[in-house]
């Protein structure tokens, strides 16, 4: 492992540790909130709130794609020479855009501190397309292999594409006003609901973003989880080949949200689609390697987890809460469900992609420090299950077609309590997540030599 990657680990403990503080029950007996807001540059207002969680989310974002692009360095076939060159980028990238981003969002609305911020984005930005550039034909010979490299690329692509669609909306700041920062998926209930105003162009270019982003993010982390596993033959070559398919039509999808909106997401549905073949297939190979006794190690018990709980938590509830939309959704849950659904959703994926990643590294660990990974998978298992509980919660409540309009308070009152009670599995399983990434992270900082490699 190197250098730059367990700088990054350590920097993500303290950035997790630090929000953790923010939200839950950390948030309610610790009085770091209070005093944030006490120093006066964080405001005790929804616009504020909202300014802060998405600033919060793109320092997330900035963690995990950093981390990405070193396993990207590790497993990827690309032009040698530039790898260098690309580290530093990423390195330099994250090291100026993590603090400064915290920072301008909590602490100090300094112009100084946003450019850094901008500067350290723009070099992820830069070293993305570098990355681009090594794997691509005019720096490595795609005479063998010549499939995976193509999907490579044309997975890393569409997913630097889906990000730029982010920086576009964002230039607009300051000179459009309806630019302003708005978490989408409130704004987008409200707007489906006839409560709120009809989504702007730039705000529909947002939300391909926002899809796009996270699903392509996973599309690039299942290619290295097929480079983890050593994948070969026939099968891999038709999960290369879905997989390349379903990122272009993603973006494609992603691409025509402001003009062709109807039809966007249908689109984005039949890129899904080619995604999730390949996923079965990456999990196919997973399974061969519980063989033996492989289901005995954490990590790679936990990898082959993931596609699992991709499908059961994440994929399944989309068409179950999509069939039930005008007839229960609308009618039956209450507006603040909703919103919790949607928000709930791409929370989850993005969780199980970070677990996913974090588990990839951990495969150098050894000794105590890999068993307790088991720790760390049992945090995502019961966390998720207890996120799966919340997001659902009308359902579990007894909301359902056909439903009296003088059951409609009575079953908000009882969702309500089902919310209320899955919160203590998810803060049980966040807190395990956190004790299995801290104990995991310093079996990986800590024995290993400096500038060592695993």
């Amino acid at each position: 492992m190197t250098r730059e990657e367990k700088a990054l680990l350590v920097v993500t403990f303290f950035t997790i540790a630090f929000l953790a503080t923010l939200s839950g029950p950390l948030a309610e007996t610790l009085p770091v909130k209070k005093a944030i807001l006490s120093l006066g540059q964080a405001k005790d207002t929804f616009e504020d709130f909202e300014a802060r969680a998405i600033m919060a989310y793109h320092v997330a974002a900035v963690v995990v794609t950093s981390a990405l692009a070193y396993l990207a360095l590790r497993y990827v076939d690309m032009d040698h020479s530039l790898k260098p060159t690309i580290s530093k980028l990423v390195t330099a990238g994250w090291a100026l855009s993590i603090p400064s981003g915290l920072i301008f969002a909590y602490f100090w609305r300094s112009p100084l501190i946003h450019a850094l911020w901008i500067i350290g984005l723009s070099l992820m930005f830069t070293a993305a397309v570098v990355l681009l550039y090594a794997m691509s034909p005019l720096r490595i010979n795609w005479r063998e292999n010549a499939l995976e490299k193509a999907a490579f690329f044309i997975t890393g692509l569409s997913l630097v594409l889906s990000i730029v669609f982010g920086g576009v909306y964002a230039s607009h700041f300051g000179f459009d006003e309806g630019v302003k920062a708005v978490l989408l998926e409130h704004h987008s209930t409200l707007e489906y609901r006839g409560l709120g105003p009809a989504a702007t162009t730039l705000q529909l270019v947002a939300t391909g973003h926002a899809h796009g982003a996270v699903a392509l993010w996973g599309a690039a982390l299942m290619l290295i989880g097929f480079k983890w596993v050593r994948a070969s033959g026939r099968m891999y070559k038709w999960a290369l080949i879905f997989a390349a398919v379903g990122s272009l039509i993603t973006l494609v999808g992603v691409s025509v949200v402001a003009p062709l909106r109807p039809i966007a997401h249908q689109i984005i549905f039949f890129g899904i689609g080619p995604l999730h073949i390949s996923l079965l297939f990456l999990w196919l190979y997973l399974l061969k390697q519980l063989r033996g006794g492989g289901w005995k190690d954490p990590v790679k018990f936990g990898i082959f987890l993931s596609p699992v709980l991709t499908v059961v938590f994440v994929t399944l509830t989309g068409p179950l809460v999509t069939m039930q939309l005008r007839d229960v959704v609308r009618v039956v849950w209450p507006l603040e469900d909703e919103i919790a659904y949607n928000v709930a959703h791409w929370h989850m994926l993005a969780l199980i992609f970070a677990y996913t990643t974090f588990l990839l590294y951990a495969d150098g660990l050894r000794g105590f420090a890999r068993k307790s990974m088991w720790i760390f998978v049992i945090g995502a298992l019961v966390a998720l299950a207890g996120a799966f509980v919340y997001e659902l919660s009308p359902i579990f409540a007894g909301a359902k077609k056909g439903v009296s309009l003088e059951l409609v308070a009575t079953i908000a009152e009882k969702s309500q309590e089902v919310k209320k009670a899955a919160l203590v599995p998810m803060d049980v399983g966040l807190i395990l997540l956190f004790v299995g990434f801290a104990i995991g992270a310093a079996g990986l900082v800590g024995p290993l030599k400096r500038g060592s490699q695993q």
